[in-house]
């Protein structure tokens, strides 16, 4: 079920059982083979597939476009929040849902750059709505997407393999199939993994991308969506039966 498409008396009808999700994304550049939506166009896809999937078990919001993406913004266009913005964005979203007596609420972000503020916002809202069960999950990072992937540990970062493959499936005229190019410096320590630090895109690109987009087909996009709707199906479930 989809919210944009009742009136508020028919919403009344549905059951407080379902699960709310939320998708949220953001509006920045993805190099120069992949348009500013791609975050967005992607969670939303993934979400319709889901509300295709179990209908009767989830209502969904339209995909929030306005993200966290202050680091993207030497690359002309990208459209970012303030990060105070954006938490209270999320929390108001939610908070709305609660006040209309849905308690289970399920955030799908397809941005990275948006984790930290979400889970901000998750810890605000158990403050803030301490009888609702709120949860934060990305799509991108379920061991079932990650075991799809062949362009090895820094391929499939930002406008990588992964995006460029599910944009291939979704939006294919979108893809400017001839400007694909592997791109982006990897921190050289052994210990980058353990020490956290927020940096600028530029810093770790030249054309605004970390990954190898070369390695993209449709066919593996395909996969990638497949691989998280059906995670997020048993999150659904789980969130319903009260295991999570």
């Amino acid at each position: 079920m989809k919210l944009a498409e009742f009136t508020w008396p028919d919403l009344e009808q549905v059951s407080r059982d379902v699960v709310v999700v939320y998708p949220i994304a953001a509006l920045e550049q993805h190099g120069p083979h992949l348009p500013f939506i791609t975050d967005t166009a992607e969670v939303a896809a993934i979400v319709d597939r889901l509300d295709a999937e179990i209908p009767d078990e989830v209502l969904c919001l339209p995909a929030q476009w306005l993200g966290y993406s202050p680091h993207h913004m030497r690359f002309k266009g990208t459209v970012t929040a303030k990060s105070d913005t954006h938490i209270n964005m999320i929390v108001d979203t939610v908070s709305s849902m609660v006040s209309a007596d849905f308690d289970k609420v399920a955030i799908v972000n397809g941005h990275g750059g948006n984790v930290a503020n979400m889970n901000v916002a998750l810890q605000r809202l158990m403050e803030e709505c301490p009888k609702a069960k709120v949860y934060g999950t990305s799509w991108f990072t379920y061991d079932e997407v990650g075991e799809i992937r062949e362009a090895g540990p820094h391929g499939w970062g930002h406008a990588g393999e992964m995006e460029t493959s599910v944009m291939m499936a979704l939006h294919p005229e979108l893809v400017k199939a001839d400007r694909l190019q592997k791109d982006g410096h990897p921190q050289p320590s052994e210990l980058a993994a353990q020490v956290a630090r927020y940096r600028w895109i530029h810093e770790s690109t030249d054309r605004g991308v970390y990954g190898d987009p070369t390695f993209g087909s449709a066919e593996k996009g395909e996969r990638f969506i497949r691989a998280a709707v059906e995670v997020l199906v048993r999150i659904v479930g789980d969130i319903k039966e009260g295991h999570l």
